[in-house]
């Protein structure tokens, strides 16, 4: 039976029975959450917990439901789960992502079904339980709006709420393998005490000291301070068990934040390389850059004309977030030309408006950073102005940019 066949069958099956309106996305993320729960799913009664009733499937249903269980089996096997290709977040008006009837909506829904399903954790202290719930939490997000809000809150993330969402669905393929390996997660049994002792007072000091600090030589100094008293807590093994997911261990945050901290210094002080090759390992620890290496990455690669690097970089977090896209315009107008440029240059003008002024010097800049910021706001065009501006000015981007 091949993919369409399976799926239109499945989806006229689900939609009669259902006594919803659940189309096959919920179907599927329904059996992605059996799957890679804590326990061995049951298959002889694969859709128990998702219908109110039990429905008999026909005999076309009933082969292509057992078709797509195989196939996400041997999905799973490799690790290479995957949502249905429908599961996009919209580009143009990404909020109607939360409409009852969209796709990714639906897939979210179905994983939460099927994460009820779940057997009753024996410890809720247990570190692999909280980092499972953790990952299904997330996976499903987009249930509902306010449930995505309140997940938003929880993280603590300072990027606009739907530029939240859009990094959150990026990183969803990644989440739901994740729970394939989770037996294998350990804590490091020292980290978190480490949290609540009088060594993170010390941190958070340092830190503070660092935050006052306008020499990027001193704050390099706070910085390091941290990362020395730090890193030997966490080793090798540690950074292998999270695979990519660092910053979700809560115990690693102080230390992930001080390196960021020290690529950023590396930056202001003119050490390019030694700066790219800390936000490069940054991504490895945490791919979905949590800590927003890659906008100071994207300008790093502007500046040195690295363009093969920032267009694999653009690839990798392919977001409407306007500090990319006026890089993605740089590049453009670098590689292209001035009029091929111009559809690139208008998108990042319609996502910050402001940014134009500043970088061509009509608006006067903060002497510091700003350390918050709202899409589209002033305080995001003075941070991308302040790290930005001397790419466009090595690359005589200025002219057309004021002509543009």
């Amino acid at each position: 039976m091949n993919p369409s066949t399976r799926t239109r069958h499945l989806n006229q099956w689900i939609q009669t029975h259902s006594g919803q309106d659940m189309t096959y996305p919920a179907l599927h993320g329904f059996l992605c959450a059996r799957l890679v729960g804590p326990d061995a799913p049951d298959w002889q009664a694969p859709l128990a917990g998702l219908l109110e009733q039990d429905a008999e499937l026909d005999e076309k249903s009933a082969e292509a439901l057992h078709h797509l269980i195989a196939e996400l089996e041997a999905q799973a096997d490799v690790a290479q789960l995957a949502l249905p290709s429908q599961c996009r977040l919209p580009t143009d008006s990404p909020e109607q992502v939360f409409a009852q009837s969209h796709p990714l909506g639906q897939w979210c829904y179905g994983f939460s079904q099927g994460f009820a399903c779940w057997p009753k954790p024996k410890d809720l202290n247990d570190p692999t339980t909280q980092y499972r719930f953790s990952l299904a939490a997330e996976l499903s997000l987009f249930r509902d709006k306010p449930m995505a809000q309140m997940l938003h809150v929880a993280a603590g993330s300072e990027l606009p709420f739907m530029e939240f969402c859009k990094r959150q669905r990026q990183n969803m393929k990644t989440a739901l393998n994740q729970l394939l390996q989770l037996d294998e997660y350990q804590a490091v049994p020292d980290a978190q005490a480490a949290l609540d002792s009088k060594q993170a007072e010390q941190w958070q000091q340092w830190f503070e000291l660092a935050d006052a600090c306008r020499d990027p030589q001193a704050r390099l100094g706070w910085f390091d301070k941290v990362i020395v008293d730090a890193e030997p807590l966490f080793d090798d093994t540690f950074w292998q068990q999270m695979a990519g997911h660092s910053w979700r261990a809560y115990e690693a945050r102080p230390l992930l934040a001080a390196k960021a901290g020290r690529a950023d210094c590396l930056l202001r002080l003119g050490q390019l390389e030694q700066a790219r090759q800390e936000y490069l390992a940054l991504l490895d620890l945490c791919i979905a850059d949590e800590l927003g290496c890659r906008y100071t990455l994207s300008s790093l690669y502007a500046l040195q004309g690295d363009w093969s690097a920032l267009r694999a970089l653009l690839v990798r977090f392919d977001e409407a977030s306007s500090w990319l896209l006026y890089n993605r315009a740089l590049m453009a107008f670098v590689c292209d030309g001035p009029e091929a440029a111009l559809p690139q240059l208008d998108a990042a003008i319609k996502a910050n408006a402001h940014v134009p002024a500043c970088l061509l010097g009509q608006r006067k800049l903060p002497k510091q950073e700003p350390q918050s910021w709202q899409a589209g706001s002033r305080d995001e065009a003075a941070r991308y102005t302040l790290q930005s501006r001397e790419a466009w000015l090595k690359h005589n981007a200025l002219i057309w940019l004021r002509k543009g």
